[in-house]
């Protein structure tokens, strides 16, 4: 009994050393599973912070990036704003020394510089290459390039290959031509004359002018819109007249000279209204040519989309709007102070299509003139006679064939017209000549700059120009003038057969001109051409006066010429089988079995010699880098 309790004692005492040993176990397996658990928080701890920080990190570093581009973007614009800036300052610079501008190496302007570049791709061109830099030319960060072209020529548009003045046209028997006419006076034609285009004749108009604004002396100021003005926005000028007479208006000259090359305004005729211009009353819009104003003061035509009819003893305004106000490129209207014309008063406004808008007072009179004319013109060609285009005009008469449609008021009964006839049609109304008195003077003055040979002048081979001769040129047979233009002659140019005038290959694919104020003679096959790039043309120019002296400006032989021929106060007379590629004159004799062929390319003649020497960009040669 007593070894029974004994073993049960120790039994006892045996499973409390293991439950003890046990626990001990248990511990310790707790305390490893706990160091487990907190060694893997720790991990994750770390991630965490890992991820906090990368995420830090690429904020910072994406922040910095985007600083980065917003500082170069900022500074690249910052380097085309200089590189534009010295385009400008290039521009005025070329204009205000005549052309001797040969550029900067470095300008400094606000945050950073630019220099300049200029050279001459020919004897009308110079290229323009100007680069900005951030902070400057010699540790740049940033740089942008601005290339681009500059003309000192005048851009002339050819739109009609055979344009007359009042003068009209006469064509002889078999006389043919290739193109489109306009013309302001009557147009004749004898048997078998074809023209292949569409033909207008426009409403003829007087001579003189039906009211006149001018000033002489110190009694001539300026009177400048298209600008701000101190404080004032002088967008719109205008001018108030009366008719002396009842009648259409023809056309009207405006006194006006520009700064700068700013784009064409439009002119407007308008009813009154209580003393200003009526907005709700315009009776015509035209366009003023800015390619015909220099920088200098000259009368300058302006025709109309139609001939509106005035009353007389009635108030109307001619009204010019500026596009935009630009304190670089604007429009200055001669104004005299004396006051001298009583029939009418200035204004300007800072916008004529405002709800109400305002029109302030001018101390003066602008400078115009205004043409009226009711003359009915006609066209009429012979027996067998075709045109192959449309035909517009007052009066259709004579034995013709008309392939597409006529627009007249009046149709003799052997007109044929294979198309549609429309009776009562309005008379078309005439249009500008293409070259300005200004152009032509500003030609002169260029030429004269270049020298001047006192005396008659004559031989066969050689260079002249730019120049002015004082005096008569003559030449023989079978010569060869290289031109350097403008080339001006006072005197007569009388020209011997096969001689040929030629403007000097440095005048790449623009044009020079011949301007002669004396009657022209040319020998058979006597020529005018450009400087054998595609584009470029010899004008042969006569200021002649054949209304007035009864005489013609320009008599050709029987040539084959590729140049331009202008006379716009004279008649140019054409020999029988002579060939051309434009003419405008106040009147046309082209001669039995005469070829007139109208080139395209004339549509946008640029001459190397433009208004006032001004220097302007060329479209399309704009280019940032």
């Amino acid at each position: 009994m007593i070894k029974l309790v004994q073993s049960s004692e120790l039994v006892v005492g045996s499973k409390q050393s293991l439950r003890s040993e046990d626990l001990k176990d248990k511990t310790m397996d707790y305390e490893l599973i706990t160091n487990n658990q907190s060694g893997q928080m720790l991990i994750l701890v770390f991630i965490a912070l890992g991820v906090v920080l990368f995420t830090v990190l690429f904020i910072i570093g994406g922040a910095q990036l985007y600083y980065q581009n917003a500082q170069y973007t900022a500074n690249s614009e910052k380097a085309a704003s200089l590189a534009e800036a010295g385009v400008d300052k290039a521009l005025a610079s070329l204009n205000k020394t005549g052309g001797t501008y040969n550029g900067e190496s470095e300008t400094i302007l606000g945050d950073g510089s630019y220099s300049t570049a200029v050279t001459d791709k020919d004897a009308g061109t110079k290229i323009l290459q100007v680069t900005g830099y951030i902070p400057n030319k010699t540790n740049p960060t940033t740089k942008k390039t601005i290339s681009t072209q500059v003309s000192k020529g005048i851009g002339i548009s050819f739109i009609y290959g055979l344009q007359v003045g009042q003068g009209g046209l006469e064509m002889g028997n078999g006389a043919v031509f290739n193109g489109s006419l306009y013309s302001n006076g009557n147009v004749f034609g004898g048997n078998t004359t074809r023209i292949t285009g569409d033909v207008f004749v426009a409403g003829a108009g007087q001579t003189t002018a039906d009211q006149e604004s001018d000033c002489f002396g110190v009694n001539c100021q300026d009177f400048i819109f298209g600008k701000s003005v101190g404080g004032e926005n002088r967008l719109d000028a205008a001018q108030s007249f009366i008719p002396e007479s009842s009648g259409s208006l023809n056309k009207v000259s405006i006194k006006i000279k520009k700064v700068g090359s700013p784009p064409n305004p439009t002119v407007r005729i308008m009813n009154d209204a209580n003393g200003k211009p009526n907005k709700n009353g315009v009776l015509a819009t035209g366009t003023l040519q800015a390619n015909l104003v220099t920088g200098e003061y000259s009368f300058v035509d302006v025709t109309f989309n139609t001939t509106p009819n005035l009353e007389d003893n009635q108030t109307y305004w001619i009204m010019i709007a500026a596009s935009s106000l630009d304190n670089s490129k604007y429009w200055v209207w001669s104004n005299d102070l004396a006051q001298g014309y009583t029939w009418g008063v200035p204004k300007w406004s800072p916008n004529w299509q405002a709800g109400s808008p305002s029109w302030n007072s001018i101390s003066g009179d602008l400078g115009f003139r205004t043409y009226m004319g009711d003359v009915a013109t006609s066209i009429n060609l012979t027996i067998g006679s075709v045109i192959n285009g449309n035909v517009h005009a007052n009066t259709i008469i004579g034995d013709m064939t008309i392939a597409k449609n006529a627009y007249y008021q009046i149709i003799g009964p052997s007109v044929t017209v294979s198309g549609t006839k429309y009776p009562d049609s309005a008379d078309p109304a005439p249009i500008v000549f293409p070259v300005s008195e200004a152009n032509i003077t500003d030609w002169k003055n260029q030429a004269e700059a270049g020298g001047v040979t006192s005396g008659n002048v004559s031989g066969c081979t050689m260079t002249l120009g730019p120049r002015k001769i004082d005096g008569d040129f003559t030449l023989g047979n079978g010569c060869t003038v290289t031109v350097k233009a403008p080339l001006w002659v006072t005197g007569n140019i009388s020209v011997g057969n096969s001689t040929i005038f030629v403007l000097d290959s440095s005048y790449g694919a623009t044009s020079g001109v011949i301007v002669v104020d004396g009657a022209t003679s040319l020998g058979n096959s006597a020529n005018f051409r450009g400087s054998g790039a595609a584009g470029s043309y010899l004008m042969l120019l006569s200021t002649y006066d054949s209304l007035q002296s009864g005489n013609e400006a320009i008599e050709t032989g029987n040539s084959s010429i590729s140049g331009i021929v202008y006379a716009p106060k004279g008649t140019v007379e054409l020999a029988n089988g002579a060939s051309f590629k434009e003419i405008t004159a106040w009147k046309i004799k082209l001669g039995n079995n005469g070829v007139l062929n109208y080139d395209s390319g004339l549509a946008s003649t640029v001459f190397s010699a433009g208004p006032a020497g001004s220097f302007s960009l060329i479209k399309g040669t704009y280019q940032v880098r």
